[in-house]
């Protein structure tokens, strides 16, 4: 029988930055058992990276959703943040000592698969990590 989806839900006020803290915990949390440390270590990184770009980039409050399926072996966890901004992200070339814009850069580096999905009202930016080395061949669905 299919273990079901491990899940957590947390919005993050703009008048609330510190709990951006309480998100990485909450992901630490979720990926208790997750073999790899470096993943986790990385999912961290890019949900501060995604909470953050929205809390500084728009007017509106995060909505993060991360969720753990799959059988232990081959699972995956795939992290989505919306937000009520129609602005999609677009890729920077941030210089050596820049303190922004490398959101999108670390999306490419560190995820499996990521994305952004526009909606009517604002948008949802994901991304997907597995936890078998067989699925774990980069693939780049982001915005150009």
């Amino acid at each position: 029988m299919p273990r079901p989806p491990r899940r957590t839900v947390l919005t993050i006020a703009q008048a609330e930055p510190e709990r951006i803290a309480e998100a990485r915990q909450q992901i630490r949390e979720l990926m208790h058992d997750w073999p790899d440390g470096g993943q986790t270590d990385s999912a961290v990184l890019m949900v501060s990276e995604m909470v953050t770009n929205v809390l500084v980039h728009t007017d509106g409050d995060a909505v993060l959703i991360a969720e753990i399926s799959g059988e232990r072996g081959t699972r995956c966890l795939r992290v989505d943040v919306a937000d009520s901004s129609d602005e999609l992200p677009h890729r920077r070339h941030p210089g050596e000592m820049a303190s922004s814009g490398r959101g999108l850069v670390l999306m490419e580096l560190l995820a499996g698969a990521w994305g952004v999905d526009p909606r009517g009202e604002g948008k949802n930016i994901w991304f997907e990590l597995y936890e078998s080395a067989s699925g774990a061949e980069a693939q780049f669905e982001g915005v150009t």
